[in-house]
């Protein structure tokens, strides 16, 4: 059995390998062929971008690649009638189908690593390499709380946590302070209790705060006349802490995983619509879990053994069709995952779960051809 084993994986790897390589040269012809034919950006630019999109291409093209190595590898196996004699010796479709998981389990994981820690890194360092870049090339446009904010008169970066709102102009991440602060308490109807301006908040420690030359306006909710009261220091408890308020100015596209998970739970608990960021977590997970549905997906064909049901033709146009419909399809519910239309998680994992239906339903009806 170890002879047949060897056998499948080597066959699927090497067509994945080729399918990976043809897929990844169709994508960076047309990346930079488009970047060529532009007038506002020089060569070295276009080669430049390139080099960060190399890992986001990798992540379009690896879960096709699965789809691609599974059908072709089964169809190629069938051609030389292997197939038949596999399963005459006794490896049954299960072993064949668990064989093909454990290559696919391999490509979801490297598809996580790139999607979760190589395409951050690489966006990372697009200012360095490409300075002004996001003017030049839309995809190097940072994504995150600051650029999608409401921002005042003064160009200020507003934020709400759970019983108030406040406003800082800029952010000194060496010292942990804050410039130019407003707070705006409120009480549980919603009316703004207290409002609070100081030229800057340091962090002291345990959440604490300490406003300078801060100016407090208290009583708003009474009947009563306001009261302001200047004092040149004042401590504040603030939930947010000075990393906080650093993950608010960040750029979520430099974050790896982990990191933008963080970021989104701490979004979602200050009650900030965060879909659109939710979305690009999951899809890190869905990205890895694809490889494996649509790698099983095509393994379907191991129930017509006969070499009259394999054609490269068929192949191909199925090839063609499927991965139109699940880039499509993909797109469609990202997009409205993100305007918040449907929950993220559904957005995000329908298509693999309807995939896993399919193959569920499948399965069970085939479930005698063991």
């Amino acid at each position: 059995m170890g002879i047949i084993k060897r056998l499948i994986v080597l066959e699927w790897f090497k067509i994945f390998f080729a399918a990976a390589f043809i897929l990844f040269l169709i994508l960076s012809v047309g990346n930079l062929l488009g970047g060529m034919m532009r007038t506002n950006v020089t060569t070295q630019e276009v080669f430049l971008n390139y080099l960060i999109e190399l890992p986001g291409f990798i992540t379009q093209v690896l879960p096709i690649s699965c789809l691609v190595a599974s059908l072709f590898s089964i169809n190629k196996l069938k051609n030389r009638n292997e197939l038949t004699a596999i399963f005459a010796g006794g490896f049954s479709r299960r072993q064949f189908v668990t064989t093909i998981i454990f290559c696919s389990f391999f490509v979801g994981g490297l598809q996580f690593f790139v999607s979760g820690y190589v395409v951050p890194f690489s966006k990372r360092y697009r200012e360095f390499l490409i300075p002004d870049g996001d003017e030049k090339f839309r995809n190097l446009k940072g994504k995150g709380l600051k650029t999608s904010t409401i921002r005042g008169g003064r160009g200020n970066i507003w934020y709400k946590s759970l019983n108030y709102y406040f406003a800082f102009s800029t952010i000194d991440k060496q010292a942990n302070t804050l410039n130019n602060l407003s707070i705006y308490f409120f009480n549980d109807n919603y009316k703004v209790t207290k409002q609070i301006d100081a030229e800057k908040a340091i962090y002291r420690s345990k959440n604490i705060w300490d406003l300078k030359n801060a100016t407090t306006i208290d009583l708003l909710e009474t009947a009563d006349f306001p009261r302001e009261i200047f004092a040149e220091t004042v401590a504040v408890s603030l939930d947010e802490t000075p990393d906080d308020f650093k993950r608010i100015d960040s750029d979520i596209t430099t974050l790896n995983v982990f990191e933008l998970g963080s970021y989104v739970a701490r979004l979602k608990r200050s009650g900030i619509n965060a879909a659109e960021y939710e979305v690009d977590y999951l899809q890190t997970y869905a990205n890895a879990f694809i490889c494996i549905i649509l790698a099983v997906v095509a393994s379907t064909s191991l129930f017509n053994p006969g070499r009259r049901n394999s054609s490269f033709g068929k192949s191909a146009i199925f090839v063609f069709v499927f991965t139109l419909f699940y880039w499509l399809g993909n797109s469609y519910f990202q997009e409205i995952g993100k305007n918040a239309k449907i929950e993220a998680h559904i957005a995000i994992f329908v298509i693999p779960l309807a995939f896993t239906l399919f193959l569920t339903y499948f399965f069970f009806f085939n479930r005698k051809l063991r």
